[in-house]
């Protein structure tokens, strides 16, 4: 039976968020109130920084990114993609574990000490953002 990639990557994501923590994004510049009104950011679709320590008023700086094109880099990834992993299987559980270290390890590194948040792509409106995703990539190899 052929697996929807869409909706496996929709439960990679989720696996991923239960096994790591946040994301972070940032945005140059200072906001003003009126601004700050206008900025809508989707908790849930953070993958590196908190929410709490993210402030539009102080100009904090926000990245995108997009986790598929990130995940199909990995090669832990590409192995569940290749072999068919089965859902769940230890196996699949395992390798996606390897995966979201990998993962998270370069969100870390592309966020350094610039960026407070990196988000999902439209994870955030409202406020200036920085595409990661290309470095995100770069920082794997």
């Amino acid at each position: 039976m052929a697996r929807s990639t869409p909706r496996f990557f929709a439960t990679a994501l989720a696996a991923v968020a239960l096994l790591s923590g946040s994301v972070s994004a940032e945005a140059p510049g200072r906001a003003t109130q009126s601004q700050q009104d206008k900025v809508k950011l989707d908790p849930t679709l953070i993958r590196y920084g908190k929410a709490s320590d993210f402030d539009p008023a102080k100009g904090h700086k926000v990245g995108t990114v997009r986790s598929t094109d990130v995940y199909n880099e990995i090669p832990a990834y590409q192995t569940i993609i290749k072999e068919k992993v089965p859902e769940g299987s230890a196996r699949w559980i395992q390798l996606m574990r390897e995966a979201t270290e990998v993962y998270r390890a370069a969100l870390e590194k592309a966020a350094g000490t610039e960026y407070t948040l990196i988000v999902e792509e439209g994870g955030i409106s409202g406020y200036t953002t920085s595409n990661l995703t290309q470095t995100i990539i770069k920082s794997l190899k």
